[in-house]
């Protein structure tokens, strides 16, 4: 069983772009970055990319960035990741980890010469663009700064982050002071074998939990633990159960499209029918009649 939780949010969080919401600096090629999207609307990811600005750099080469494609869905992710999967494909080193390859939405050409944006290594600045408006809409590290092996870069260098449930919106300022725990929660890459598991870096990969939401001024924020089960499910439905009324759910692929989608009308226990989805890995959102929503991963055997 697995309990989330689920906040409802001031009327003052940003939640009107999209955002970093997920780095990962692993072992070899392990390389990824996500991308959340906090808005109620499907986004066009042709009008953004990603862009490297490496060991200090004040300005990105052309194949230090690289252009996204595709739509993502409301309260969604994408996942990006430097193509090292292929033995016999081209420039191959070592291949990312089989977790890591699943979880994948968009791959960056591996060809060092001919793009390098997801070759950083910890101590480069990492950027979301907004190509309409030539504009960094979030950005990782800080433009101008190598801070070689200490300062931001002892988080950054073989870490998994994950953006804090309080950030609502990007890091738009390239010159300020970058504390990465200001707005990240750190996962180390151990080799220490008793408390390392793959599971633990990435565990919340493809999929975001923010505080963005609809209550109002002066209204109190609302809480709602809730349990799905079983979880990986082998039969032909799935238990969710909560303390709030539920208004439905929603079943995503891992490209952001929808799949199946059930209305709950005010249950607090249901029963959520896998139907003819095959198996695989989704990204569940249940919503509740209060507004209040959440994206957890679930597994269909």
């Amino acid at each position: 069983m697995t309990a989330l939780a689920f906040t409802s949010f001031n009327a003052f969080a940003q939640c009107d772009e999209l955002f970093m919401s997920e780095y990962i600096e692993g072992w070899s090629n392990n390389k990824a970055i996500e991308i959340y999207n906090p808005t109620n609307a499907a986004v066009d990811l042709s009008d953004y990319r990603l862009e490297r600005y490496s060991n200090g750099a004040t300005a990105a080469q052309d194949n230090q960035k690289v252009e996204l494609s595709g739509t993502l869905a409301a309260n969604s992710v994408v996942v990006v990741v430097l193509d090292k999967q292929d033995p016999d494909g081209v420039d191959f080193e070592a291949p990312v980890w089989d977790e890591l390859a699943e979880a994948a939405d968009l791959w960056v050409c591996p060809v060092y010469e001919e793009n390098n944006a997801m070759y950083f290594n910890g101590n480069d600045a990492m950027v979301l663009r907004k190509i309409s408006t030539n504009t960094p809409i979030d950005i990782f590290g800080k433009i101008g700064e190598d801070p070689g092996t200490t300062g931001w870069a002892e988080m950054t260098q073989n870490h998994t982050l994950i953006r804090k449930t309080s950030v609502t919106g990007g890091d738009t300022d390239a010159l300020n002071d970058y504390l990465v725990v200001d707005e990240w929660d750190g996962i180390l890459w151990s080799n220490d074998s008793l408390n390392y598991t793959l599971d633990i870096v990435f565990e919340n990969l493809g999929f975001h939990t923010c505080d963005c939401g609809t209550t109002g001024v002066g209204e109190q924020a609302l809480t709602a633990d809730i349990s799905v089960f079983p979880n990986p499910a082998s039969g032909e439905a799935v238990w969710v159960r909560s303390e709030g009324a539920l208004r439905e759910v929603v079943l995503h692929n891992l490209a952001g499209q929808r799949v199946a989608v059930q209305p709950l009308n005010g249950e607090r226990v249901a029963e959520v029918a896998l139907g003819q989805v095959p198996s695989g890995m989704y990204l569940m959102e249940v919503v509740l009649q209060n507004g209040a929503r959440a994206t957890h991963r679930v597994v269909r055997k």
